[in-house]
């Protein structure tokens, strides 16, 4: 093992197999282990064995909030040893310092200090970086090599193509069965929650899906694009709706994403689900912290908002949000002043989430990837013993009903681990919560009793704490308008793509764009065209788009969020990427 002391407590069994496994595959390889079980600790273990044998490390993250969790986790396990940061702000560099942590759009840029001797790369969330550009970071410059995730696949074939070739060897670290065993994970209750589309919702949604299922097939069977996997096919219709408007293939494309578009939309914002989450707000409002799954920000804030209305200490956290607030939130959810955060994918990587006891998923994608992922925020083992308890609502009668065959091997990866599994109706969810949730501990034979509400002059609400943290969770709720500039990770980088398009591209970046684009609903597209000068003018502010189109700033605001986040949820994201990559290559 490592000749390096780790402060704290000693590696974990699977771990220590791990690491051995890895020092035998001539130390390249990938680890994969479910989210909550400890990989970053692995991860830390080889910088220290690479540290003491006379290595350089660099650590490969994908965000700001993994930079700065990996940068205090080895300065507090590994205090006598240098380390730097790249990002946000940070210019670090080998000189003086053995290990830099660094996010990989740093990593990746011309600047990028590049190794001078032997050096280790650890990859954390090594998934994302079988994307084309992000793959740039996989040079010959790493003569050894860690990849970490809880799920080592893509969509597309990122891992086929450039992560395998790269690592060669997939080490099994632990799945839930080994942690459950170990006592590393808590056991798993899941309720099934069947809601109904009201008749309109029922209505459009068929319309939608039946016309998605038709030209999908129209698209494979006619105009070649790939069957499977679902990623293909989707980069296939992406280059396709970017062709001349004048041939069926184009128009096809173009259709089916605009189709695919509306039925994800409908399954995210379906009215029902949100009465039966304000069904369950006396049961949270008593139990303890919880985890809130949405498909968008506009869902995340509507889910917040109901939250609120029943007395639940909810708040919307998105990746719009300004650092400060990401941080209160975490902290005041940590310390249980918050006690629901609602969250589309910024909760599924890349945070370090305090834990939860409930999961509540009201949309999700066709992803195994992002199940465990979500999972692992909720599965860590309770102070208590209790197990978790995870509530997946579903469209009854949609892609997202089980009972259809729909969610595949993605909810396979929950059901396959739970103790116990029902399906239920919204009324029946709240009292079989509260239930789940009052049960005792295996072993026990007394029910545990639910917190006890606070009498007045001592509830948190009146606390200087509990009421400014309202007040944040109001406002993020309310802000349907805030600064006129994309201020997300992900997505102010598709808004630095668009800007520099407008600006200085060539009429391939602008092809690519408009196929972009054409994804979105026409509104939307108008939106982005002003106010990121892709129409040959100069960029417009809110208030200017707003004037164009007859409708306010604060709704010129809401549409080019949501515009910008669908593009970062797709294809047309890492298409924009690479853009940007070309263009700063000329």
């Amino acid at each position: 093992m490592t000749t390096v002391t780790l402060a704290g407590t000693p590696l974990r069994a699977w771990q220590r197999e791990a690491f051995d496994a890895w020092v035998a595959a001539d130390r390249s390889a990938v680890v994969e282990a479910v989210t909550g079980s400890g990989k970053t600790t692995l991860g830390i273990a080889a910088a220290a064995d690479a540290v003491a044998r006379g290595l350089d490390v660099l650590i490969v993250v994908p965000g700001i909030e993994l930079l700065d969790q990996w940068h205090r986790s080895i300065r507090r396990v590994l205090p006598g040893i240098p380390v730097g940061r790249r990002g946000g702000g940070y210019m670090d560099s080998f000189d003086g310092k053995r290990i830099i942590v660094s996010t990989v759009q740093s990593a990746i840029s011309r600047s990028a200090p590049r190794p001078v001797g032997p050096t280790l790369l650890v990859a954390d969330e090594v998934h994302r970086y079988g994307a084309l550009t992000f793959s740039r970071l996989l040079t010959d410059d790493f003569t050894e090599r860690i990849g970490l995730t809880a799920t080592f696949e893509r969509s597309d074939d990122g891992v086929e193509r450039h992560l395998m070739p790269y690592f060669r060897t997939v080490i099994n670290g632990c799945d839930y069965e080994r942690g459950h065993a170990d006592g590393i994970l808590a056991p798993v209750r899941v309720m099934l929650v069947a809601v109904p589309f009201d008749e309109f919702e029922a209505a459009e949604y068929q319309e939608y899906d039946e016309l998605a299922r038709k030209l999908r097939g129209d698209l494979t069977e006619k105009f070649g694009c790939a069957g499977e996997p679902f990623g293909e096919f989707m980069r296939d219709v992406q280059l396709l709706s970017g062709g001349e408007s004048a041939e069926g293939s184009t128009w096809a494309a173009r259709k089916y994403l605009y189709a695919f578009s509306k039925r994800r939309s409908l399954l995210a914002e379906c009215r029902g689900k949100l009465e039966a989450l304000r069904g369950l707000g006396t049961v949270l409002k008593e139990t303890g912290q919880a985890l809130t799954f949405s498909e968008t920000k506009d869902s995340s804030r509507a889910a917040a908002e109901v939250l609120l209305e029943e007395g639940v200490l909810a708040a919307p956290f998105t990746s719009d949000l300004k650092r400060a607030d990401r941080a209160r939130l975490l902290t005041e959810f940590k310390n249980g002043t918050v006690t629901t955060l609602v969250a589309p994918k910024v909760l599924d990587e890349g945070v370090d989430v305090p834990e939860a006891d409930v999961g509540i998923i009201l949309a999700s994608s066709k992803s195994r990837r992002q199940m465990i992922q979500r999972m692992g925020r909720v599965i860590r083992p309770k102070s208590d013993g209790r197990p978790a308890s995870f509530l997946v609502m579903f469209a009854e009668n949609s892609s997202e009903d089980p009972r259809n065959g729909a969610h595949g091997t993605f909810l396979e990866q929950l059901t396959g681990i739970a103790s116990e599994v029902v399906t239920v109706g919204p009324g029946d969810a709240p009292a079989l919560l509260r239930e789940w949730m009052q049960a005792a501990p295996q072993g026990q034979d007394t029910l545990l009793p639910l917190a006890e509400p606070p009498r007045p002059s001592e509830s948190r609400v009146d606390s200087p704490t509990a009421e400014d943290v309202v007040a944040i969770a109001q406002r993020l709720v309310d802000d349907d308008a805030p600064e006129d500039v994309v201020t997300g990770s992900e997505d102010a980088e598709i808004g630095r793509v668009l800007l520099e398009v407008g600006e200085r591209g060539t009429v391939d970046d602008f092809d690519t764009v408009l196929a972009c684009l054409s994804i979105l609903e026409p509104r939307q597209v108008s939106v982005l065209v002003m106010r990121f000068g892709l129409g040959g003018e100069r960029p417009k502010r809110q208030a200017e788009v707003g004037a164009r189109l007859g409708v306010s700033s604060s709704q010129v605001s809401r549409i080019e969020r949501t515009a910008i986040e669908y593009l970062g949820d797709t294809v047309a994201g890492e298409l924009l990427s690479d853009v940007m990559v070309r263009m700063e290559a000329v």
